[in-house]
Order: C-alpha cells, then structure tokens, then sequence
C-alpha cells in the first residue's frame, strides 16, 4: 500500500471502522502522515487542537486493525493508554495533596504506560498472520501476472 492509498483507506474508507486488518504499510504510512500534520499544525495553536482531534479516531481505528492482522484482539491498544492516563491522575492527585509516595508510584505506572505503549508499536513492526484468521481475510494481496511473448 502506499502513502496515498494509507490517507484515503484510515480517512476516506474505514475512518471509524474497526472490521477487517490493516497492513504494516498502512498502519505506518498513516502513522508517519499523522505525525507530520500534527508537527505542523502544531506552529497554529487552534488549528492543532482541531486536526489532532480529527485524527485520534483513525490513528486508533488502524491500530486496531493492525492487531488484527497480527491476531489478536484490538482491545491491546488500551493497556498502555490506561497506563499513561492512570499514572499521569496519580501523579495529578500527589501534587494536589502533595504526597511524594503517590507522586511516585504515578511517575512508575506512568512510564510502564509509556514503555507499553513503545512495545506495541515495535510489535506493530511484525508482519502479520497468513492468509486468513479470525478478524478476516489479510490485507496482502498477491497475484501472480503471466507474462505472453508475441512474436
């Protein structure tokens, strides 16, 4: 898949679908386009609220769908997001009661999220399982062209 087949199919096609596989190639086309439209957004500070809001919904939707093709559940993707958001409430909450053991114990929940989160996205460089399983048929596609000789 390429760079502008991976923005049609994650905004376009499947923008809030969750069914079906995504390949190595579209999840990490879409990824790299996210990253350079937040990037440069980023300098118009509306604008950057407005487009990273528009695009968490397929950013998630195509993670989902890459752990399909891997064969598991899209529910993966949750475990280091709660990490993050759990450790970074802790970490809120110690502040307010400004309590150092609960700022820790944030700060460790915190950083297992962020490291959960580094995992995934190297075992979202795998590829993905053969032919069919059990979210559907795979998102590589082979065919095998004949070449004729006229003469």
């Amino acid at each position: 898949m390429t760079f502008v087949e991976s923005i049609k199919t994650c905004l376009l096609q499947k923008y809030i679908s969750v069914q079906g596989r995504a390949s190595r190639s579209e999840y990490w086309w879409f990824a790299l386009f996210s990253y350079v439209v937040n990037f440069v957004c980023s300098f118009l500070p509306l604008i950057s609220i407005v487009v990273s809001l528009a695009l968490i919904i397929p950013s998630i939707t195509v993670a989902v769908r890459r752990c399909h093709d891997l064969g598991k559940t899209g529910w993966l993707i949750l475990a280091p997001a709660a990490g993050i958001i759990l450790g970074a409430l802790i970490m809120c909450t110690a502040i307010y009661t400004q309590s150092e053991s609960m700022l820790s114990s944030g700060s460790i929940i915190l950083i297992l999220g962020a490291l959960g989160g580094v995992a995934l996205s190297i075992y979202f460089i795998f590829p993905g399982t053969q032919g069919a399983n059990k979210y559907g048929e795979g998102p590589y596609v082979f065919t095998e062209q004949k070449a004729t000789v006229q003469a």
